[in-house]
């Protein structure tokens, strides 16, 4: 039998769920994972302090409000800005860190699954000459239970947070 999922009206579904839309989590799966793609709805206000490099292409929509995703580079640090209505499509293997000041902002972000074995990357740069301060890598199979570990390692190290080029000391959460 085949499983045709419904249509739905996206403004009712934001809605119902306005109240995992905001901290510390700040998004909701739509749906059970189909096929190849997770598709989440991610609400504002939410700002890193870390870049995710992962092996695959991510799809932006801003719905409401903007938001910018910052980009670590072979040129140095970008800033891609996401006016609401716009969309853009991340290109696989840069490091990224999306930003959503705005606490009324929705955006909704389409990953590809990983396959077992896939892993991909947590980093810090130093904010004061944008050396790579500390590193992750490990498969992430669920970000609820894998990625609390990560960054609490990191905001709790000093030494994790030292530049090893200029010295200065990562924030942390910032």
């Amino acid at each position: 039998m085949t499983t045709i999922p419904p249509v739905f009206d996206f403004g009712r579904w934001i809605e119902d769920h306005r109240d995992q839309l905001k901290p510390p989590v700040n998004n909701q799966q739509m749906w059970e994972p189909m096929g190849d793609f997770i598709v989440q709805v991610i609400g504002g206000p939410n700002q890193r302090t870390d870049f995710h490099l992962d092996p695959y292409e991510e799809w932006f929509y801003q719905y409401r409000g903007d938001m910018h995703v910052d980009l670590m580079t072979d040129d140095g640090p970008q800033r891609v800005d996401i006016r609401e209505g716009a969309m853009w499509m991340l290109p696989r293997n840069i490091y990224h860190s999306p930003q959503r000041p705005d606490p009324d902002s929705i955006g909704i972000v389409i990953e590809r699954i990983r396959e077992e074995g896939t892993l991909e990357k947590f980093v810090w740069f130093c904010q004061a000459c944008d050396a790579l301060v500390h590193e992750v890598e490990l498969q992430v199979r669920d970000i609820v239970a894998d990625l609390p570990p990560v960054f609490e390692q990191f905001y709790t190290s000093e030494r994790a947070r030292t530049c090893g080029a200029c010295g200065a000391l990562h924030p942390g959460k910032g």
